[in-house]
């Protein structure tokens, strides 16, 4: 058995496995005979050892060359945006016209969106200003490079509209971070027992009742805890890795934390392979018992204020991911509602806020070794949430219409750390595991618009991609400026670099498979066994429905084929008949065109992936499946189908126009399976390769118009109408509404209007 050398110095406790190792603790640590200190001017920092010391210097340098770089760049855009103005004002004969990317302006508010409706949905649709200003601005109002445009140009990032230090941008933690490491590396942590992960006394389930007085008269136990707990890092972390799983102690842990793990875990259970109702009972009464007060419990906390604490903003993570994914439509309302809460508390972090003008932050003060692992621990854990949030907003605003309030020049964080050194147990700081330099998040989206090679981890791929849609989302504020001041020269330009860099993204970044769980999220080297069937690598459904649904919106707003399919009503207000017929033109207008085709050969597509493997069927079930969005992204994908081929085509079946046969007369001309593999098969049997590919899609767009009996789809919408009935998410239970509207449509009947 191997000797641990312990030190015997008070209050210290540490233990080597080697005497050297332990000689050298004490020399450096406790008894150091020679100091270097910092020859950087005004730095009086000394350090026992000159390596340390040394890469101390070299930060200093860094530091400053930023600083020197920073000045330049600032000078630069002083120039670019005084030739603007002067451009502007002479281009219009010397009529001086507001700054249309000035928030101080009068008329930037209407430009912005401020009185429109709640997205930019309608961005093309608005009304321009008289003819004689168009054709009169002829300068350069985009930049050749749209990057440098996005990231560099001050003005244009002042136009959000929110120029207050505390309500603008996130900073960087710079290479802070990778000094934290480094002192970690140094000593081995201390990592609990694997058990603390999960493991709940009695105590502690006496404090979760102390918050949630309801859970007592529920039987709730430390059974139950443990049994969500393990639900939580099985189905969530997986997912969203923002809780450093190795160091993790429920004893430790905030009990209002462990309630929020509790309940995500309560919420996914039913996508457990296990029977979980012996322990948990009914896990529905479980969830809503926790969160109806958790938002309340943790906003109401002595510690709910700047600067939050981690505990904080991960429980506001996890309580908003179950109540837009998993809850009633009360809670997934308020979700969004109090979702700007959890942005003001990020950027009033003093790890994130600081100078908006700055691209770091470096007032991050060095750290004691002892607390090396644990600082460095909260500040990655930090980054994740707040990357993780910007997810969320972003992907939301995508599927459901949300207004969307982090862009991405204003994420100024490093990418997440290597997951392999994130979930990793043990740690030998004699044999430390490869390190690379995390990038920052700006510099890795401007290296995936210029498609330059890019390697970066699961949770990066997902943040990457919510960077691109970021950017279409900020490019619509554009269109919608430009579209009021009629410059057409600028307007529509930009989506065709934003298509193929998410192309890029699914192509270099996923190796060309997005249905690879490899790709989408860290697994241990392990059989797959230790992995729910959902995530392990046999899996072959698409694991990234986010990457489909992007680029279907790119020529489709979600708005319209939620309308078109039969909503009565979207973000609580009610849509008219005018309303209606709006939405219908622009239908016409999509369906009939190159974008129309290629939006909805990336639904086939995806529900391909779902639907087969190779010839075999495989069972999709909404209701169980715990992929993050995917249940939104299929119903959206079968929207977006319907619109298109019955606007081109009309219903399959006139028989129950006019007549009161019950629905079981009527006969369906092709089932679900048959209709997705007979479109996919004339797809694929076109192709030189003979596969069916992404790369291929401007070939399959031509063949489309050639596919004869593409409107045939009642059965396709049976196949999973009824399946949505039975999902936890009261958003998904009503797509089975509309679904139930988009079959009887196509069976013949009227219109009607379903209410959500």
């Amino acid at each position: 058995m191997q000797d641990n050398y312990v030190c015997e110095e008070t209050g210290c406790g540490k233990w080597f496995s080697r005497s050297d190792h332990l000689a050298r603790h004490k020399t450096t640590i406790h008894s150091p005979k020679v100091f270097f200190s910092c020859h950087w001017p005004g730095c009086v920092k000394k350090f026992v050892r000159k390596d340390v010391r040394d890469k101390h210097e070299g930060r200093h340098r860094v530091r400053e060359e930023r600083r020197r770089n920073s000045r330049k760049i600032g000078a630069k855009h002083e120039e670019l945006s005084e030739n603007y103005n002067i451009e502007a004002q002479t281009s219009l004969g010397g009529m001086v016209i507001p700054n249309a990317l000035d928030p101080s302006s009068p008329t930037f508010f209407k430009q912005s969106g401020h009185n429109v409706r709640s997205s930019a949905e309608e961005t093309a649709e608005l009304s321009t200003v008289d003819g004689t200003i168009s054709g009169q601005i002829d300068f350069a109002l985009k930049p050749p490079d749209l990057t440098q445009w996005l990231f560099n140009d001050e003005s244009f990032l002042l136009q959000s509209g929110n120029s207050s230090p505390t309500n603008t941008y996130l900073a960087a933690l710079d290479s802070q971070t990778e000094k934290m490491l480094e002192d970690a590396f140094c000593i081995s942590p201390n990592f609990p027992n694997p058990n603390s992960q999960v493991s709940v006394d009695d105590l502690v389930v006496e404090k979760m009742i102390s918050y949630v007085p309801a859970l007592a008269q529920l039987g709730f136990s430390s059974a139950k805890a443990e049994r969500t707990l393990s639900i939580y890092w099985d189905f969530f972390h997986v997912q969203f890795p923002i809780l450093h799983k190795p160091s993790f102690n429920t004893s430790a842990a905030h009990p209002l934390l462990l309630l929020s793990m509790v309940m995500i875990g309560a919420a996914m259970s039913p996508y457990s392979e296990n029977d979980e109702w012996p322990v948990l009972g009914d896990s529905r009464q479980l969830l809503e018992t926790i969160a109806f007060p958790l938002r309340w419990l943790i906003s109401s906390s002595d510690e709910f204020c700047s600067p939050a604490k981690p505990w904080i903003l991960q429980s506001l993570i996890i309580l908003e991911t179950c109540e837009i994914l998993f809850s009633n439509r009360r809670l997934h309302e308020r979700a969004y509602l109090h979702h700007g809460v959890k942005m003001q508390l990020l950027r009033r972090s003093p790890l994130l806020g600081g100078d908006p003008l700055n691209r770091t932050n470096d007032d991050i003060e060095l750290t004691e070794e002892k607390d090396a692992w644990k600082r460095w621990i909260e500040v990655e854990s930090l980054n994740r949430v707040a990357l993780v949030s910007f997810y969320l907003d972003t992907v939301n605003a995508t599927i459901f219409g949300h207004q969307i309030v982090l862009f991405a020049h204003q994420i100024k964080l490093s990418m997440p750390c290597d997951d392999v050194l994130w979930e990793m147990s043990s740690i030998d700081k004699n044999n430390p595991p490869p390190q690379a330099e995390t990038p920052k998040f700006i510099t890795a989206l401007t290296k995936l618009l210029h498609q330059e090679k890019l390697e970066v981890g699961a949770l990066g791929k997902k943040i990457l991609l919510a960077g691109l849609l970021s950017i279409k989302f900020q490019m619509e504020l554009k269109d919608l400026e430009v579209t009021f001041l009629d410059w057409k020269s600028v307007k529509e330009s930009w989506k065709d670099t934003i298509y193929r860099a998410i192309e890029v993204w699914r192509d270099d970044i996923c190796q060309e498979d997005c249905c690879d769980s490899r790709n989408a999220y860290y697994l241990p080297v392990q059989p797959d066994a230790d992995v729910p069937s959902p995530f392990s690598s046999s899996n072959t459904g698409c694991k990234y429905p986010a990457y489909h649904i992007c680029q279907t919106f790119m020529g489709i707003k979600q708005y319209d084929c939620i309308i078109y399919v039969g909503a009565s009503n979207r973000m609580n207000v009610k849509t008219t008949e005018k309303d209606y017929q709006v939405v219908k033109e622009r239908i016409q207008a999509w369906a009939n065109s190159l974008k129309g085709r290629i939006s909805v050969l990336h639904c086939y597509m995806f529900l391909h992936e779902l639907l087969f493997n190779g010839n075999e069927k495989l069972l999709y079930d909404p209701a169980t499946d715990p992929i993050f969005h995917r249940p939104n992204v299929v119903a959206s994908s079968l929207f977006v189908i319907w619109s298109y081929n019955y606007c081109l085509f009309g219903p399959e079946s006139e028989i129950s126009i006019g007549s009161h046969a019950p629905d079981n007369v009527v006969k369906i001309r092709e089932d679900g399976y048959a209709y997705i593999k007979r479109i996919c098969s004339h797809l694929r049997d076109i192709t030189p390769e003979g596969i069916l590919s992404n790369r291929f899609l401007d070939l399959y767009a031509e063949a489309l118009e050639s596919l004869t009996n593409t409107h045939c789809m009642a059965g396709l919408i049976a196949l999973f109408k009824d399946r949505f009935k039975y999902c936890q998410s009261e958003v998904c239970r009503e797509y089975a509404g509309l679904l139930e509207n988009c079959m009887a449509r196509s069976m013949g009947q009227p219109r009607k209007k379903y209410g959500i």
